[in-house]
């Protein structure tokens, strides 16, 4: 996992939610619960070495993750989705190890936030 990035970004997510630390929360619970979801898809796309499918999920997960702040997971999607657009399955499985890491530390991270400490500054 990258080094240095932050699992989840709050002011940055509180900027893109508009303030409104109740509808990130709502947002990022929801990021939470699709997770297994993303995971299979994108699983089920390398197993069957669907390039196409891959670049199309991993978009989808990045996408979502991007724009709630969590900026790991985000980086670690956008790889899978670059194998996907490029075909290129030779570092497919390093990626994915990859991106269950970030999902690791933003499950962790997730649980331990003290959303009544958060606030719009």
């Amino acid at each position: 996992m990258t080094e240095n990035m932050p699992i989840i970004d709050i002011p940055e997510a509180l900027k893109r939610s508009m303030g409104d630390v109740d509808f990130l929360k709502m947002m990022l619970e929801e990021l939470h619960r699709s997770i297994p979801e993303y995971t299979t898809r994108i699983r089920c796309a390398l197993q069957a070495n669907d390039m196409k499918t891959l670049n199309s999920d991993a978009h989808q997960f990045k996408g979502a993750a991007a724009n709630l702040g969590a900026k790991a997971m985000a980086h670690e999607a956008l790889k899978l989705e670059q194998i996907g657009k490029n075909g290129t399955v030779d570092r497919a499985d390093e990626a994915l190890g990859q991106l269950e890491e970030a999902i690791t530390a933003f499950n962790r991270y997730f649980e331990t936030i003290d959303w009544a400490s958060v606030s719009a500054k």
